[in-house]
């Protein structure tokens, strides 16, 4: 289950595509989400001409390229000795025909390399002629050869070919006035031939109409994925990119469904509910390989269809359930998940076995979201049992050694180079995200229990992560009011500096006794932070009454910030108190190139985020 909405990437801007690291938004390629940009023509273009007719037709034109030019070599109106070699270029059009018809739909590459050998071949053959009006008008098929880049090729291709056929229509009549041809004639004919160039672009463009005819018929327009009809459609491809063993081919089918959706559409308004499901199908899209199938079957449910060993099958379910506890802005919310596989061996992936797998991944799912329900109900009528129950697993947690941890880095802003580590909780898939373990352990009277195990986990882990470089650490105001923390820092601190951040898990009430704790910390060598400041608790008077180090400038202020004025002149007010104050700023939450110039235009001393580094467990970082 999942807690909020992530911190990760951009969020969708328009069905079906996604936002780069330097914010640039393009379609993403592949089965999993719809295509609908100039570089993956050919994607959906070989996808329909896997229809056999197609290659027949192909083939059928260019064996009568061939039968032409075998008719042309014996009109006797080329060059002396060229008439043979006409004869044999044109007899090579036999194996490229039979080629097609027998072969499936090539690669990009070969479909290129088609259409370069057949414009070498009407260009050498129309120069081979003594008179220049005839091989004018057999300009023409150049327009052939231009609606078989419209079937197979790119956008880009077919434009250079369109770029060579004109270069031919000029020089030969050019060469034709020049011969004495009557210019009227020439120029007649040049229009003739040019107007039937622009048969290509119209077909071009009529098929991008009806694609994005098709497109909306299979995809669901509010998060760009595939609808129940197009993921059955979408399920032919999802096999093919599997070419291991067949033996360990299987099949998984992953369904997931949002708890209580009802109640986010009731409480915060459809916009924000709608934002709920773009961020999943985000997530969903994110997680999986670019082989799967993504799609939204219906209000709050989604399917993921995915091919590969069991092990390739596992994973993928891993980092779906990983993406899904990553934390959000938005309204907490949890979903529940389940999950289906079947071996394939060398069978095909059919609608049927999808059908199958879907339904007995619902009843996977239903079960999960059943006992959530059971213990949602005993929580909403107050039983003790439900409290006990929650501190019970949270003490169990902390029995085996706390949550996991990742390190986050934080980067000195001109420089980009790491000075710092943030240290962040990871929890076991279930229960929400890490805020929501806290909140819980908080309303079971065991907060401070459970940060401290995160912090004593942290800084083990912290030990074997460079010296010199600081860490920050996370702890509510009840903790630090609870725990001695200078005395569980002090055996780490002659390797590095730490910050203690403030985090907005509770309001701070009592502020004197905060702040006393907090000038013994600083007495101790141990920096403050707070956290999130624009955001929860962390208002200007937590900032007045604590006097932190540092302050980080959250997320909800940073994300777009390269566009929104409003966004930058309160960064810029905060920083500028910042620094007034005598405190450091971090900007989180970074995640594009504009945003990180203008962190560096305001006099941001650190920023954090995904455009500098994603949160990491301590083996990827040190390896």
């Amino acid at each position: 289950m999942v807690g909020d909405l992530p911190r990760r990437g951009t969020p969708i801007s328009k069905p079906g595509t996604v936002v780069t690291a330097k914010g640039r938004t393009r379609y993403r390629p592949g089965i999993g989400t719809p295509l609908d940009s100039l570089e993956d023509d050919y994607t959906y273009f070989a996808n329909t001409a896997r229809e056999r007719w197609v290659r027949y037709f192909i083939g059928l034109v260019t064996l009568l390229f061939g039968v032409s030019g075998v008719l042309m070599s014996a009109t006797g109106i080329h060059y002396e000795g060229l008439d043979l070699f006409v004869f044999v270029g044109s007899l090579t059009t036999i194996p490229v025909a039979i080629a097609w018809f027998l072969r499936p739909w090539p690669s990009p590459r070969v479909a290129n390399a088609f259409v370069l050998y057949a414009d070498i071949g009407v260009v050498a053959t129309l120069f081979s002629s003594t008179n220049h009006l005839v091989p004018l008008t057999g300009c023409m098929m150049f327009t052939i050869v231009a609606v078989f880049t419209v079937i197979a090729s790119s956008y880009r291709v077919m434009w250079a070919h369109l770029a060579v056929s004109m270069a031919m229509v000029i020089t030969l009549a050019v060469l034709a006035v020049n011969q004495g041809t009557n210019p009227w004639l020439v120029a007649a004919t040049a229009v003739t031939v040019v107007t039937l160039y622009l048969t290509p672009l119209m077909m071009r463009a009529y098929i991008r109409y009806l694609r994005s005819r098709a497109s909306g018929a299979v995809t669901d327009s509010l998060t760009g994925l595939f609808n129940r009809r197009g993921l059955l459609e979408a399920i032919d491809g999802v096999g093919i990119a599997y070419a291991d063993d067949a033996a360990d081919r299987t099949i998984g089918v992953t369904v997931l469904d949002i708890d209580r959706f009802k109640e986010i559409n009731d409480r915060f308004g459809h916009p924000t509910g709608d934002a709920v499901l773009i961020e999943i199908a985000a997530r969903l899209t994110a997680a999986v390989p670019r082989t799967s199938v993504v799609s939204r079957l219906s209000g709050d449910e989604f399917v993921v269809v995915h091919v590969g060993s069991p092990g390739d099958i596992e994973s993928t379910v891993d980092k779906i359930r990983s993406g899904l506890d990553e934390t959000f802005s938005g309204p907490p919310f949890t979903a529940s998940l389940g999950s289906a596989v079947e071996t394939l061996g060398s069978e095909p992936v059919t609608p049927t076995v999808v059908r199958k797998l879907i339904a007995l991944a619902d009843i996977e799912m239903y079960r999960s979201k059943s006992r959530l329900a059971e213990d949602d109900g005993s929580a909403r009528g107050s039983s003790t049992g439900t409290r006990a129950d929650i501190r019970a697993r949270i003490e169990s947690l902390i029995s085996r050694g706390g949550p996991d941890v990742v390190f986050q880095p934080i980067c000195d802003t001109v420089t980009t180079t790491v000075v710092g580590y943030e240290a962040l909780s990871r929890f076991p898939f279930g229960y929400g995200s890490p805020t929501m373990w806290f909140r819980d352990a908080t309303n079971a009277g065991i907060g401070p229990l459970l940060e401290v195990a995160a912090i004593e986990r942290a800084l083990v882990a912290a030990e074997s992560l460079p010296r010199g470089i600081f860490i920050s650490l996370n702890a509510s105001a009840g903790t630090i009011r609870s725990t001695d923390l200078a005395a569980k820092l002090r055996p780490f601190q002659k390797d590095r500096p730490f910050h203690i951040e403030i985090t907005e898990h509770e309001r701070v009430d009592d502020y004197r006794a905060v702040a006393r704790t907090i000038e013994s910390l600083r007495v101790a060598g141990i920096s403050i932070s707070v956290d999130d400041v624009g955001a929860g608790f962390a208002g200007l008077r937590q900032v007045v009454e604590l006097r932190p180090d540092t302050l980080k400038v959250d997320y909800a202020l940073v994300h777009g910030i390269d566009t929104d004025t409003v966004r930058r002149a309160a960064a810029a007010s905060v920083i500028g108190f910042a620094h007034e104050i005598g405190s450091t700023v971090i900007m989180e939450g970074v995640e594009t190139e504009a945003e990180l110039q203008v962190a560096v235009e305001l006099g941001a001393d650190m920023v954090q985020g995904f455009l500098t580094g994603r949160p990491l467990p301590l083996a990827n970082i040190i390896e």
